[in-house]
C-alpha cells in the first residue's frame, strides 16, 4: 500500500479539500451509504467532486469498494499516529519502529494529551483503590466520591486539549483524537463505577466473608493489575504488555463465573448487593481493556486481537 502523508495545507483551497476528505470518511463510518448519490448528499458536495475525492481515498486504500473505511490504512496515512510522545520505551522510535524526528511539527501535541490522560488515570485508579478499601471495611484516605469533582475536572481538561488537538492536526488526526477521547471517557467511567461500588458498600452494608470476600478482592486486584498494563501500553509504548493484559482478563472472566456461583449461597438481599458490586467491577475492567486496545492501535497502527504478539 502506498504510504502517503497529508501535509498541513497552506492555502484555503487545499484546507477545504482536506476537511472534505475527513468529512467523507466520517460520513461513511457513520451512515454506511448504499450509493454514491446518497454519500454526496450527506456530505453536501456534487457527485463529480465526490468521485474525484473517492479516487484519491481508494488509491491510498483508505476507502474500499462498497464505501468501507479501512481503519488500518487510515492510521497508516495519519502522520500523527505513533507520535503521541517523543520517548517510546523502544528507543527513539514510534510504535512501528520508525525514528521520531526531533523537529516534529508543533501540531503533534500528543505529549500534552498523554500528560493530561496520565493525570486523569491517576485519580480514577485512586478512586478504584478507595472502593476496594471500602469493600474490605477499611477507611480510605479519600473516599471515591470525594475525588469525583477532581476526576471530572481532569476529564474536562483532556477533552479541551483534544478539541485544540483536532483543530491543529491535519487530517486524519481527528480520528486519533477521537480514540484518545474514548480512552479518556473510559477512564472517567472507571472512576464513576468506583464511586458506585463504594456507595453500594456503604448504603447496603455489604459484608462478604470467607471465600467470597477473597474472590471479590481477587477481582479488585486483577483490575488494578490490568490498569497497570494499560498504563504501560499507553504511557510507555510497552506493547508487549498487551498479551499479559489479555491473559489476566481471561483469568478474571473465569474467576467471575466462579464468584457468581459462590454468592448464590447468600440470602437474596446480600446476593443482590454482591452481584451489583461484582458487575460494576467487571465493567471497570472492560473499559480498561478497551482503552488498552485503542492505545495499541494508536501506537502501532494495528488493531490488536488476542494473539497480537
Amino acid at each position: 500500500m502506498s504510504r502517503r502523508t497529508w501535509s498541513r495545507p497552506q492555502d484555503a483551497v487545499r484546507q477545504g479539500r482536506e476537511a472534505t476528505l475527513a468529512q467523507i470518511i466520517e460520513t461513511i463510518d457513520r451512515t454506511a451509504p448504499a450509493t454514491k448519490a446518497r454519500l454526496a448528499t450527506e456530505v453536501g458536495i456534487s457527485e463529480q467532486y465526490l468521485s474525484e475525492l473517492l479516487q484519491e481515498l481508494k488509491r491510498d486504500d483508505v476507502v474500499r469498494k462498497a464505501y468501507v473505511v479501512d481503519d488500518d490504512a487510515v492510521y497508516a496515512n495519519a502522520s500523527a499516529v505513533s507520535r503521541l510522545h517523543e520517548g517510546c520505551r523502544h528507543g527513539d522510535a514510534d510504535g512501528r519502529g520508525n525514528p521520531i524526528s526531533e523537529t516534529a511539527p508543533s501540531e503533534y501535541r500528543g505529549t500534552d494529551v498523554l500528560e493530561l490522560l496520565n493525570r486523569l488515570d491517576e485519580v480514577t485508579s485512586t478512586q478504584y483503590a478507595a472502593a476496594h478499601r471500602s469493600f474490605v471495611g477499611d477507611e480510605p484516605d479519600r473516599p471515591a466520591a470525594a475525588l469525583e469533582s477532581l476526576a471530572n475536572e481532569r476529564y474536562s481538561a483532556v477533552l479541551s486539549e483534544l478539541k485544540s488537538y483536532t483543530l491543529t492536526t491535519e487530517w486524519p488526526g481527528n480520528r486519533v483524537a477521537s480514540d484518545l477521547a474514548t480512552i479518556a471517557t473510559n477512564l472517567e467511567i472507571v472512576g464513576d463505577r468506583a464511586c458506585f461500588v463504594a456507595d453500594v458498600v456503604d448504603s447496603q452494608n455489604v459484608t462478604a466473608t470467607g471465600v467470597v470476600e477473597e474472590r471479590v478482592c481477587d477481582i479488585f486486584d486483577a483490575g488494578e493489575r490490568i490498569n497497570e498494563y494499560f498504563e504501560s501500553i499507553l504511557f510507555e509504548c510497552d506493547l508487549a504488555a498487551y498479551d499479559d493484559l489479555i491473559a489476566r482478563e481471561e483469568t478474571v472472566h473465569r474467576d467471575l463465573d466462579e464468584l457468581f456461583e459462590l454468592v448464590t449461597a447468600y440470602d437474596p438481599e446480600m446476593y443482590g448487593s454482591l452481584v451489583t458490586v461484582t458487575r460494576a467491577l467487571e465493567r471497570s475492567i472492560y473499559y480498561w481493556v478497551h482503552a488498552a486496545e485503542l492505545a495499541v492501535r494508536l501506537h502501532s497502527g494495528v488493531q490488536p486481537d488476542h494473539a497480537m504478539i
